[in-house]
């Protein structure tokens, strides 16, 4: 049993299939084949039932839950010794929310990169509530999101502080409060109160339900006493943006996304921006933090706190 055949039998179990699983590896579907029926005679048991394609037996799925482990902790092995031995090589894998790889990307991983060309780097942009549970697994080395994150093995380092804000649409306002004195009355009211309630008869366009931005919302307008009319749903702050410029319904957007040059709709004279109304949604007392982390239950290398360190470095200065 050696780290190729546990690493064969992954891909075959990932693909149920030999063809596709010898195309992804590089080797003939017989030598896939024979790896496979080897190691079924050294563990004494079948770890596949072959049918229209490969599905694992209870062994192959106790099997898969061990290698999975063993694979893991070669991976932090492999870390550590290249530490030991000052080398640069290795992989980070970054895991940031949809909204925040945009603007905050930009600003830090050219310079990484070029201080250390030879890592090997990959982005998991996922919502903060599946980030949390790869972090948790040993998915991702670090997680840029929302702090306090809500696993017990997380250590985070305080990035930035960022506000999230309404962004109205100005044909909607045109609708719902017809003149020019009450829109501008009723803005002025909600940047002094920001009472959610001043907008319970307009749409939502909404991040969908896991996103820490809707859970934040969601608890907005259950203070409030209200059921928001919720037109649509998506899972990118985006297209939220741009579906409010165009009336579709009010959208919630952090601070960091609207004032980002990397972001389409970040600037005040965008095209976007020219359509909408942005108020703060809370006052300034009541700001999130953005934050790094890592699990502390795991090795974390030297390439993923000097990331941590230029990320602070970029982020706090």
């Amino acid at each position: 049993m050696t780290f190729q055949s546990m690493e064969y039998f992954m891909m075959a179990a990932e693909t149920g299939n030999i063809t596709r699983a010898a195309e992804r590896l590089h080797i003939s579907q017989q030598a896939l084949s024979d790896c496979i029926s080897r190691l079924e005679a050294e563990l004494g048991c079948r770890l596949f039932e072959r049918r229209q394609g490969l599905e694992l037996t209870y062994s192959g799925c106790q099997y898969r839950a061990a290698v999975e482990r063993m694979l893991d902790l070669r991976k932090q092995t492999v870390a550590m010794l290249n530490d030991i031995n000052d080398n640069l090589r290795g992989e980070l894998r970054i895991g940031i929310s949809y909204t925040r790889g945009q603007a905050i990307l930009p600003m830090v991983l050219p310079e990484f990169m070029h201080r250390f060309p030879l890592v090997e780097l990959s982005v998991q942009e996922d919502s903060s509530q599946m980030l949390e549970s790869l972090l948790e697994r040993g998915e991702i080395d670090v997680m840029i999101g929302f702090a306090p994150f809500r696993i017990d093995r997380a250590e985070s380092f305080p990035l930035m502080k960022d506000r999230l804000h309404l962004v109205i649409p100005k044909s909607l306002l045109r609708i719902h409060w017809h003149s020019a004195e009450q829109i501008e009355a009723g803005l002025a009211a909600f940047r002094k109160d920001h009472d959610i309630s001043l907008f319970r008869d307009f749409p939502f366009v909404m991040l969908k339900e896991g996103d820490r931005i809707r859970t934040i919302t969601d608890q907005v307008f259950k203070n409030a006493h209200i059921k928001p009319l919720i037109k649509l749903e998506t899972n990118n702050t985006q297209t939220a943006m741009a579906l409010a410029a165009e009336g579709i319904g009010i959208a919630v957007c952090p601070e960091l996304y609207l004032n980002s040059n990397y972001v389409a709709s970040g600037t005040a004279g965008s095209y976007i921006r020219r359509l909408v109304e942005v108020c703060p949604l809370f006052d300034d007392s009541l700001s999130d933090t953005i934050a790094i982390g890592y699990n502390k239950d795991r090795y974390c290398s030297k390439i993923a706190e000097n990331f941590i360190s230029l990320c602070l470095k970029r982020m706090q200065g």
